[in-house]
């Protein structure tokens, strides 16, 4: 079980709870009950990331390209909305659903246009 922070409370005015991201160095979150939290931005000048960090980081910025491009076709985004109403963590959203996917190595987007052509060395959805 996760140990919630101890710590004053600010009630913000109703005007402002729609407030997200990052301004100067507070980064503010809609947490899972519905209240905003705000945090200071963590400074990762000085982290040196890994050969294993790098590309991890990576394949989850292919996941999520991905999730993208496959929640903009209707007919997988009709998909990936079923299979969201029969999950319990998805919340109904079918972008999770495709980051998933995804992640477990299913890449429906690719079936649909390419059939059973073998992707390409390096193939990535992401365009840089």
């Amino acid at each position: 079980m996760a140990r919630r922070r101890k710590g004053p409370k600010i009630e913000l005015h109703p005007m402002f709870m729609w407030i997200r991201g990052k301004m100067g160095k507070i980064v503010y979150r809609l947490t899972r009950n519905g209240d905003v939290s705000a945090y200071p931005t963590p400074d990762m000048s000085k982290v040196v990331w890994s050969p294993a960090q790098k590309e991890h980081r990576q394949f989850w910025k292919e996941c999520v390209a991905y999730a993208k491009r496959a929640v903009r076709d209707p007919e997988l985004r009709q998909f990936y909305m079923e299979m969201a109403k029969k999950s319990k963590r998805s919340k109904g959203r079918p972008f999770d659903m495709a980051v998933s996917d995804y992640h477990h190595g299913n890449d429906m987007l690719w079936i649909k246009l390419y059939g059973d052509r073998e992707k390409p060395e390096g193939w990535s959805w992401r365009t840089e």
